[in-house]
């Protein structure tokens, strides 16, 4: 945990302001040693009309689109940074770039779950990319110093209650991850419950409850902590039981978080889209930067 990685930062530009965040919350992220790489995708437009044809010279286009990735590779003076152009959807070029190891990074300008539904870059990059994502959004301080990371102990622990040899999970790599990454000093490991109201008849003795709850949490926190092995001397680890919605729960704590992480199963099915998961939840509404780790 404590060796020194070598990472490449793919990051998706396309003159926003959004995306220029991305770039400039990379620049702050990455390691002296690490490699970024601006990519820029271009492609011919498709013109529908009735009686109008429109000659495109693709040149023109690629000419452009390679003009604006020179001078914003320049601007950043900085010997990390080199520039990708590729003739594709945005989101397909990246997932095809992005490699092991790889971190992507893109601005998300979107509000909601349906702008994710709707096939912005970042919804396509986030359900088809195997690597860890990060939505730049929100005002999360960079370089990142404090984490706050989910917790889910699913495929940790035996019927018993005991850790399975050799486990993991998506929850245990974003700890990790969120472990290991340049700068950081403070990760705090959470879960959270939810009660749901009552509807009918007398429901006694809330609190014994609450704390039964609180004190099954705590151990899932403690399985994913225990899987993920040894903390780097540098950072300090903390944790945390939160009661809501896991959505809700991670939403709330990135408001005092530099970076969300937070472990995804899911691989961009229908069902996911339409239902929802805390992972989606997380990026459209959080009020800092998130990463989401498969």
């Amino acid at each position: 945990m404590t060796e020194t990685m070598t990472r490449r930062w793919l990051v998706g530009v396309d003159g926003s302001d959004e995306s220029l965040d991305a770039l400039s919350w990379a620049r702050d992220g990455a390691s002296p040693d690490d490699r970024i790489v601006v990519v820029h995708a271009w492609d011919v437009p498709v013109m529908v009309g009735y009686d109008v044809a429109v000659a495109i010279d693709p040149r023109s286009i690629e000419e452009a689109a390679r003009s604006f990735l020179d001078q914003l590779v320049a601007r950043t003076d900085d010997e990390r940074v080199t520039g990708q152009l590729i003739r594709s959807h945005a989101g397909r070029g990246i997932v095809e770039l992005a490699e092991a190891g790889d971190v992507v990074v893109l601005g998300h300008r979107g509000t909601g779950r349906m702008s994710m539904m709707l096939g912005s870059t970042a919804s396509y990059v986030v359900h088809h990319v195997a690597q860890p994502v990060v939505i730049v959004r929100g005002d999360g301080a960079h370089p990142v110093r404090s984490v706050v990371v989910g917790a889910d102990d699913h495929d940790l622990v035996d019927d018993d209650g005991n850790i399975v040899s050799g486990a993991d999970n998506e929850s245990v790599r974003a700890l990790r991850w969120a472990m290991a990454l340049p700068g950081v000093t403070d990760v705090k490991v959470v879960h959270a419950w939810f009660l749901p109201a009552v509807v009918a008849g007398w429901y006694a003795g809330p609190g014994a409850d609450f704390e039964v709850m609180d004190a099954a949490s705590d151990k899932v926190i403690d399985h994913v902590i225990k899987v993920a092995g040894a903390v780097p001397e540098t950072v300090t680890l903390t944790r945390e039981v939160l009661r809501g919605t896991p959505g809700f729960a991670m939403i709330e704590a990135s408001r005092s978080a530099d970076l969300v992480v937070v472990g995804s199963r899911g691989r961009g099915t229908l069902r996911g889209l339409l239902l929802g998961s805390t992972s989606a939840e997380v990026a459209s509404y959080g009020h800092c930067p998130v990463a989401i780790v498969r």
